[in-house]
């Protein structure tokens, strides 16, 4: 008998007005997986993730991580639970402060949330910060930011911020990632660095994702497994090899 999925969900819908957003949409993704999910601008990607992840409230539906029924959580709930994360679009990092310090604060945040924990210090806080200190460095040398760690986050690029920010939400050490177009904006080299990154959290930390991209070349190579969404709902699922030479999903996506 095989595994209950780690995120399962069931019948998502949200609707904007008459606008139906998403319109009952199911997907899982298993213990050990990157799955990809695709579709055209206005598909209902990100909406999914909202309401999966507990930014927006679905009508109706239900999602359910390792098997504990999560729906209606608020995203904070999630986040300090520390078994899902999401990302957004939009790059957020401490511009003043280097790259080891914005994943020791991160790391902070998340074991210590309360601000007498986060800022603490003498001895026991010291000993705290630098065991932080060496779980984030292991981060960042396979984030191939090694020789840029004690540089502020701020003069850094828009692909090397991207992989702070990656290399942030693996801090708590969560089993699960949703990951909102993580190659939007970098160049083809970085592109290269963060598909590592997501290997290198898959492979030896043991971290699934689902992963939202408009890059194909990306999502093929990256998943075992493509959902597609279009108009709110599931238009296709498969391995790559099927969901690329599936005709529905060219005429829909693919522009063939």
């Amino acid at each position: 008998m095989s595994a209950a999925p780690l995120l399962e969900i069931e019948g998502l819908a949200k609707s904007y007005g008459a606008v139906r957003a998403v319109d009952g949409v199911s997907l899982h993704v298993d213990h050990g997986e990157i799955c990809g999910l695709i579709g055209p601008n206005g598909s209902g990607k990100s909406t999914f993730f909202d309401c999966a992840t507990g930014l927006s409230q679905p009508d109706s539906g239900k999602v359910r991580l390792d098997g504990l029924e999560i729906t209606g959580w608020s995203l904070d709930r999630i986040a300090r639970e520390g078994r899902m994360l999401r990302s957004f679009q939009k790059t957020v990092v401490f511009s003043a402060l280097d790259v080891e310090e914005n994943l020791v604060i991160a790391g902070q945040m998340f074991a210590f949330p309360n601000v007498a924990s986060t800022f603490g210090i003498g001895a026991a806080a010291r000993t705290r910060v630098e065991s932080l200190r060496i779980q984030a460095r292991e981060l960042i040398a396979a984030a191939g930011l090694w020789e840029v760690r004690h540089m502020p986050a701020g003069n850094l690029s828009g692909g090397q911020q991207k992989l702070i920010q990656f290399a942030s939400m693996l801090m708590p050490k969560p089993r699960l990632i949703l990951l909102d177009e993580p190659m939007a904006g970098i160049n083809p080299k970085l592109i290269e660095r963060v598909m590592d990154s997501i290997r290198y959290a898959n492979r030896e930390l043991g971290v699934s994702f689902l992963v939202i991209e408009h890059n194909i070349d990306v999502v093929t190579s990256l998943c075992a497994r493509i959902v597609v969404l279009d108009q709110g709902r599931k238009l296709a699922e498969g391995t790559p090899e099927e969901i690329v030479v599936d005709q529905a999903v060219r005429e829909a996506y693919l522009g063939g």
